[in-house]
């Protein structure tokens, strides 16, 4: 060791007196530096994936381009460097006094803090930069562990592995071009999405400005140490094939393979990563399902009561540094009626044990491949086995990583929406314990342990402090037990209208943002506008009164948004500054604030519909949305930003071959055929479906006709609810007196 490091002592005293070095540098920084630049970095959104970005991925982002662009900068680099003495006729001169393993490993060395130095000048430099952009949500915390986590393990990665590829074939030309093969295949389909072999192509750069984003930290660190031990493996067998004096490739080989002492080290990193491998939290091992065959049955597998029950707590605990959900659950059975208890549990949850009074069930689990959809997302069935029927109190303590399935990661990619952070947790149900699935018994009382600075919550429901733990945590019990559990440092604001007060919750760090925009006033013109035009807000979900109506804001990690048990929430950069201030975005980001509130009188407490791919809850939300902001900005503005991109949104799915001719879209594959099928639906929802009620609203003759059908449809809302059906485009053709030819679209 002592050897190697005077070895990369001298060769970093070479690089540092090179020319080419401070030209890679200076190449290297100032591609970092262009990828701040807006138009290089919407042009560079296409080769790290189409996602909408939030204020820190405009700073994570030029590091992202700098490490894959530095990759190959640097991989020529080393390349050449290897190459040098061979190409210069001394490598067996050199040979001679120097162990090449060892000179190979100082040059990775030496690369290595290059790169170092570069990102330290990167990071002073850019410093203002990014705290511009990112204002008052600026965090040097943030700023220094993303790049960091992004650009540093690459570079090693890439100088080991081409390292290793010119141990073996000693030709830089067959070294570079495997090297380009292996970065290309990174961005074929379906690998585009795999975390899991992107060494200098990060995935999943969506990152939370308000809440940090634990989950994207962690998958990078972990799959950039296990890349790296797979490229320390592949560098350590690389040396076998160094060439002794005189002896080619072969002979070379053979002379070091009879000593077993040069396959301890790669042994030892290949187990490491191996267990890494197939110990990963971050996708569950279920069988994978298709599509194809995925019949949506909501059966749980239950056909009569298995047990009953006078008194059911759960209690969950959070690890926030490494993402774990510990969780306990006391049921006291008075009655079991079988000789088994069955219940669920989400991807990642394992049962660590089962007792009843003390004494312990054995139990066994599977994946219930006869509940398709079950399967699909990774919950695995539990079987107590209780042949004596006790009852008393039954404690089942689980725990694990919330993980993405194997069926989901397959079609989708991974997906890192479930978070527990230090600053934010968010679970689904199918996480937040075991679902018994045939007991019966008063509602669940929960108990949840979470950081003292966090105010936790189900949807919109608030929970009641219970006590401070004295270890940085707090349990909070809560006052619903189903939906999704949402916690973190947010703000609460109470928003009234004429008829109700609307809780805001977002996330502390962005109430200057809140009320730069005024958002709560935006609220009102909403609520306001929609009780004026379509009626006032029905209250009752499924046939349960709501009793606050939610507006919550997400992490950037979660997709999108929802409207649900009379809440509504949005993903983070909804609220963003540079989306709020972004007046050329129109209605592509700005209005997706009114678009979601929209949806409480269009979907989730308003209008149940039936969804026939063209007439959907999605079709009324977007016009009324028009509505709203030709009310606010005027008819030019709802013009350009609305109509316009309807119009094209037509005019390009009239114009695709596959919706022209749909007997050709059963011989595409199948990831093809769904993009092309959610394409078509998309645009029949959110831009067709809109363009037929403008044209009814010119055949009724005006808004006010439109509002008054519009009024009475949503009037009729508690008649379907009560027969179970939903709203048809029959429907609404026959309250507005018109037929699909007075509507239809060419």
């Amino acid at each position: 060791m002592r050897q190697t490091l005077k070895l990369t002592k001298v060769e970093l005293r070479r690089l540092l007196m090179c020319r080419k070095t401070y030209i890679m540098l200076a190449l290297n920084i100032l591609i970092i530096g262009l990828s701040f630049i807006e138009y290089v970095r919407n042009a560079g959104i296409y080769i790290c994936g189409d996602k909408r970005l939030s204020t820190m991925d405009n700073v994570v982002f030029p590091y992202i381009i700098g490490s894959l662009f530095g990759s190959l900068i640097w991989g020529i680099g080393i390349l050449t460097d290897s190459d040098r003495v061979k190409k210069n006729g001394v490598n067996d001169m050199m040979r001679a006094f120097v162990d090449e393993k060892k000179a190979s490993l100082s040059r990775v060395l030496a690369y290595s803090v290059i790169i170092l130095i570069v990102l330290g000048i990167s990071l002073i430099i850019y410093l203002p930069i990014c705290s511009k952009k990112m204002d008052y949500l600026f965090s040097y915390e943030s700023y220094f562990i993303y790049p960091v986590i992004l650009y540093i393990p690459c570079m090693a990665i890439t100088f080991f592995l081409l390292e290793g590829l010119y141990n073996i074939s000693e030709n830089i030309s067959v070294s570079l071009i495997i090297f380009f093969i292996l970065t290309a295949v990174q961005f074929a389909s379906p690998l585009v999405e795999n975390p899991f072999i992107s060494w200098n192509r990060p995935v999943n750069i969506c990152i939370s400005d308000a809440f940090g984003s634990p989950a994207v930290i962690r998958i990078q660190l972990y799959t950039r140490i296990l890349l790296m031990l797979v490229a320390i493996v592949l560098w350590e067998f690389s040396c076998v094939f160094i060439r002794k004096y005189q002896y080619n490739i072969i002979r070379s080989f053979l002379i070091r393979v009879k000593k077993p002492v040069v396959f301890v080290a790669p042994v030892i990193f290949l187990v490491f990563a191996v267990i890494m491998a197939i110990k990963q939290p971050f996708v569950d091992h279920s069988p994978i399902v298709s599509l194809d065959d995925m019949s949506f049955t909501m059966d749980d597998g239950a056909t009569e009561t298995e047990a009953e029950y006078t008194d059911y707590k759960r209690e969950l605990s959070f690890n926030t540094l490494l993402g774990l959900m510990d969780g306990t659950d006391e049921i006291d059975l008075s009655t079991v009626s079988g000789d088994e208890i069955s219940f669920t549990l989400g991807a990642g949850i394992k049962l660590k044990s089962a007792t009843i009074d003390g004494e312990p069930l054995e139990f066994t689990s599977y994946y219930d491949e006869d509940n398709v959809l079950d399967t699909y997302f990774g919950t695995k069935k539990y079987v107590l086995k209780n042949p004596e029927r006790k009852t008393g109190k039954l404690k089942l303590v689980y725990g694990g990583y919330p993980c993405t399935s194997h069926s989901n990661f397959v079609l989708l990619g991974y997906d890192g929406m479930t978070a527990i952070g230090k600053n934010y947790i968010y679970l689904t149900s199918d996480y937040m314990g075991a679902n018994m699935l045939s007991a019966d018994g008063p509602d669940m009382e929960l108990y949840v342990n979470v950081p003292s600075n966090h105010t936790p919550f189900i949807e919109s429901d608030a929970m009641e402090l219970v006590k401070d733990n004295g270890d940085g945590t707090a349990c909070w019990k809560l006052a619903c037990s189903s939906g999704r559990l949402l916690s973190g440092a947010y703000e609460s604001d109470k928003v009234s209208y004429s008829k109700e007060d609307v809780y805001f919750k977002y996330s502390k760090v962005y109430k200057d943002t809140v009320k730069d925009n005024d958002l709560d006033g935006a609220i009102q013109n909403v609520f306001n506008y929609c009780d004026k035009h379509i009626g006032e807000l029905d209250k009752n979900s499924d046939g349960e009164d709501i009793k606050d109506i939610g507006i919550l804001q997400l992490s950037a990690e979660y997709g999108g948004g929802y409207a649900e048990k009379g809440t509504v929430a949005m993903q983070e950069d909804i609220l963003s500054p540079q989306t709020l201030s972004d007046s050329r975005a129109g209605s592509n980001v700005n209005e997706t604030f009114t678009h979601e509130i929209v949806h409480l009188y269009w979907g989730d407490l308003g209008m149940p519909f039936e969804d026939d791919g063209l007439w959907s809850c999605e079709g009324l939300t977007v016009f009324t949305t028009y509505r709203i902001i030709k009310d606010k900005y005027g008819e030019l503005y709802a013009q350009k930003y609305y109509v316009d991109e309807w119009e094209q949104d037509v005019k390009d799915l009239n114009n695709n071959f596959y919706y022209r001719h749909p007997e050709y879209l059963d011989k595409l594959p199948l990831s093809y055929r769904i993009a092309i099928e959610d394409s078509v639906s998309a645009t029949n929802k959110y831009s067709l479906m809109p363009l037929m009620l403008l044209k009814a609203e010119e055949k009724l003759g005006g808004e006010e006709e439109m509002d008054r059908v519009l009024s009475e449809l949503y009037s009729t809302r508690s008649e379907y609810i009560e027969y179970g059906t939903g709203c048809t485009l029959q429907d609404f053709l026959d309250i507005a007196g018109l037929t699909e030819e007075d509507i239809s679209v060419e």
